[in-house]
């Protein structure tokens, strides 16, 4: 159980009466219906309970899933598909799971070999023991650490979000090891955070979102990184909110998010010119979240790189588009 200090109680009364009063101003009823729907107990429908890890476990672990130890954390990951074809490795983004490129999965799974991993923080990974270790460094070594336990090589490397950011650093300091690199909607150039992101890292807020997200506030999230909220499923919407409610969730959420607040702040341009990799750009044309006005830093940065956009989808193309997505990624792949 979860114990308050009770100097919070304020703070935590006016945060929750501002973004429940943005959720009804921006999606009606329908962020918090989704919590309701979603969450195991009330207590949990206001950021406040939690769900065992077994409880998760059984419901988003499956066959597939493989557990492996790196600083400190238990990396949950899949290593699918046809074990004799082309390694894929995906890397999902801010508040997700390897789950997101679960249609994915489906079309490439008859040639390719799969691996897709929780990154740390997020899904059914967690985060390091000592919140205070989480960091950009830990994110980019923990990668790196499983690639080389995996011992992939000449591999096709997919990211978004921030996993395209942490795609597009590992493509950037091991250029010989990618064949192709493909970034959806990546983080990483300077921008202004999303509201939502930009009012969660506000210091009072964001110290106390480590200990209180609401899921109504998750929901609302994934609503905003869809082009169309109306194609976001039930199963969808729900996971998103389940794995927030995973013990350590909130804290590492809270810690990611400031992570990201603190580098935008320092309007550091984009260095991955040491990227030789051919490079796919793709960017949904209504993300809100990393606008696809952007993708020109990419494409100035990592010489011969190309863009696709898509003018219906979101922040997240690949699990709202993902046939036409996934088309557009192997016809890149598959080109000599």
């Amino acid at each position: 159980m979860m114990t308050f200090r009770r100097p919070k109680i304020l703070p935590f009364a006016v945060a929750l009466a501002v973004t429940a009063s943005l959720s009804l101003s921006l999606t009606g009823c329908s962020s918090m219906q989704d919590a309701v729907s979603a969450s195991p107990t009330i207590s949990s429908v206001w950021g406040i309970g939690e769900m065992p890890i077994a409880d998760l476990n059984a419901l988003y672990a499956n066959e597939e899933s493989q557990w492996m130890d790196i600083n400190g954390m238990r990396i949950h990951y899949r290593d699918e598909g046809n074990q004799n074809g082309q390694p894929i490795v995906l890397v999902h983004g801010i508040l997700s799971s390897l789950h997101t490129w679960d249609e994915w999965h489906k079309g490439l799974a008859a040639d390719y070999r799969i691996i897709s991993l929780d990154v740390p923080g997020f899904g059914l990974t967690g985060g390091p023991e000592n919140p205070d270790d989480y960091a950009e460094t830990l994110l980019h070594s923990s990668f790196e650490q499983f690639v080389a336990e995996l011992q992939l090589d000449d591999f096709i490397l997919v990211g978004n979000s921030l996993g395209g950011y942490i795609s597009a650093q590992y493509a950037a300091n091991n250029p010989g090891k990618i064949k192709k690199l493909i970034l959806i909607d990546p983080a990483g150039a300077p921008q202004e955070l999303p509201f939502l992101l930009s009012f969660a890292s506000m210091p009072g807020i964001n110290s106390l979102a480590a200990n209180v997200f609401p899921p109504f506030i998750i929901a609302m999230g994934v609503k905003d990184v869809y082009g169309d909220p109306e194609r976001i499923t039930k199963a969808n919407m729900d996971r998103y909110i389940h794995l927030s409610l995973r013990p350590g969730a909130k804290q590492a959420y809270a810690n990611t998010i400031a992570m990201l607040a603190e580098k935008n702040d320092q309007h550091a341009p984009l260095n991955f010119s040491s990227i030789t990799a051919p490079t796919l750009l793709m960017w949904g044309e209504k993300d809100i979240w990393v606008p696809a006005t952007l993708s020109e830093q990419w494409l100035t940065n990592i010489s011969g790189s190309t863009l696709i956009t898509y003018p219906d989808a979101g922040h997240v193309p690949m699990e709202e588009i993902p046939q036409q997505t996934l088309q557009d990624a192997l016809t890149f792949i598959n080109f000599k």
